[in-house]
Order: C-alpha cells, then sequence, then structure tokens
C-alpha cells in the first residue's frame, strides 16, 4: 500500500512517517503488506504523483490559498478517489467540509500511534481499486499501467519478473510471468498479449520481427520462443496480429 504525506511542518511529517513506518514493520512481521512512505512539503511533487497513492494523509496550514482542504478538493477534480486523511491543527477540516467531499477522513493533531492507526485502518476500507489498470509494484514504487502498455515479460533473477513498460524503463517486480498473463487476461481477454514461453509472454502490438524460436520486440530485445509454444502457433498468431495493424 502507497501512502503520501503533505505537510509543511517537517516536523509533524516526520513524526507520521515514524508511526507509520513502525506499522508497516509490525504488519510485515505478519505477514501483510507493507507500506510505502513518501513525503512531500508542496504539492508541486505531489500532484504529478497522485495517481500512484492509496492513501493521503495530509495537512497544510501556512498558504491561505492552499490548505489541506483546498489540496484534497484538488485531487478530487484531477480525478484522485483515494482516501483522504486530512490532519487537524491550527484547521478545523471537518468544520470546512461539504457534502460534497467524498472519501475524507478527519484525524486531530498531534498524531498518536492508536488513533493514526484506527483511521488508516478505516481508510483502508475505502481504497479505490483502480478499474482496467494493472499494478507492478517495484522496490521503490508502484505503478499503474493498462494492459496495453505492457510491452513483454521476461524472467529476471531470484524469483523476479522484468516488465517492459511503454514510455519508461523496464521495471523489475516479485511476480512470474503466469500469474500476470492471468491477471490481465483475467481483466478482459485481449489477443495481442501471447505466452511464448511457461516463463514469458509479449505484447504483439510491439513486436517488430520473429524468427524460427525467437522474437524481437520494438526496444530492441529478443526473447526466445519455447518449441512447444512456437508449434502451438504463438509466433503465428503475434505475426499476424502485427501485419494486421500495420495494413
Amino acid at each position: 500500500m502507497r501512502i503520501a504525506i503533505c505537510d509543511d511542518n517537517i516536523a509533524d511529517r516526520r513524526h507520521a512517517e515514524r508511526l507509520l513506518k513502525r506499522e508497516s514493520d509490525r504488519v510485515h512481521s505478519l505477514g501483510e503488506e507493507s507500506y510505502v512512505i513518501d513525503c512531500y512539503g508542496n504539492t508541486g511533487k505531489l500532484y504529478p504523483m497522485a495517481d500512484t497513492y492509496d492513501i493521503f494523509l495530509i495537512d497544510m496550514v501556512d498558504d491561505p490559498e492552499e490548505n489541506g482542504m483546498h489540496i484534497a478538493r484538488a485531487l478530487r477534480e484531477r480525478g484522485i478517489p483515494s482516501p483522504i486523511i486530512l490532519c487537524s491543527s491550527r484547521i478545523d477540516y471537518r468544520a470546512l467540509s461539504a457534502e460534497t467531499d467524498t472519501n475524507f477522513f478527519y484525524l486531530s493533531k498531534p498524531c498518536e500511534t492508536e488513533p493514526l492507526i484506527q483511521m488508516l485502518r478505516q481508510a483502508e476500507q475505502h481504497i479505490v481499486h483502480r478499474e482496467g489498470r494493472i499494478e507492478l509494484r517495484t522496490d521503490g514504487e508502484t505503478i499503474y499501467v493498462s494492459p496495453e502498455d505492457i510491452l513483454y515479460a521476461t524472467p529476471a533473477e531470484y524469483g523476479f519478473l522484468t516488465v517492459a513498460v511503454k514510455g519508461r524503463e523496464p521495471v523489475r517486480i516479485m511476480s512470474d510471468a503466469f500469474s500476470l498473463f492471468k491477471q490481465i487476461q483475467g481483466m478482459k481477454k485481449d489477443p495481442a498479449i501471447l505466452a511464448i514461453s511457461g516463463r514469458a509472454f509479449i505484447n504483439a502490438r510491439a513486436l517488430q520481427s520473429t524468427g524460427f524460436l525467437s522474437v524481437t520486440m520494438e526496444d530492441g530485445r529478443k526473447l526466445s520462443v519455447a518449441p512447444s509454444f512456437a508449434l502451438a502457433g504463438n509466433i503465428r498468431e503475434a505475426r499476424n496480429f502485427r501485419r494486421k495493424m500495420d495494413q
């Protein structure tokens, strides 16, 4: 789970981060998903990354034209539906709330462990899952992409999977090609997504050329095709799909 803290008080920001990291370590020791926590002192860097977060903790008081409530509503205007916890210090955000403010939660400062964790648990129940998007969780970030943006997936070392994504460098995630392939096809069967072995698949939209037991992708990466998958016609299907695109 990814959490963004946006607070113009550096002491409060670090305090909330410490509490959340402590809770993250606790739930991780129980086998649950840990937290990725990013901190911001202003919105300049928050807004471009906002779509990647599951929950926000916000308190901004020094700028009268952009306090925490302004930021929360600006996130909604940007189409971000994730739960927002407004942490009240000098500003009573609950008093500023309106009926149109959805998925907002209110917490008093100073943040204490138990109230913060209780509020976090409540907000978790209202996380908005991104329909039609695939979550790719790396060591340092989580990105959300459409299935069409995944160009290919091939095994990396130590149980990791390298996933090439349109418009950015390949990412490495802890998964396997079969699981990711099933997730994509479970959302909406895509004829362009084709397995080339039990450990790799491609998106025929990004196909450059094919060989007897290989395919070359648009980024120049050459991938091996298992003989059984070639005999099943998967290379032919990929080639035909790409040919139809070019017509």
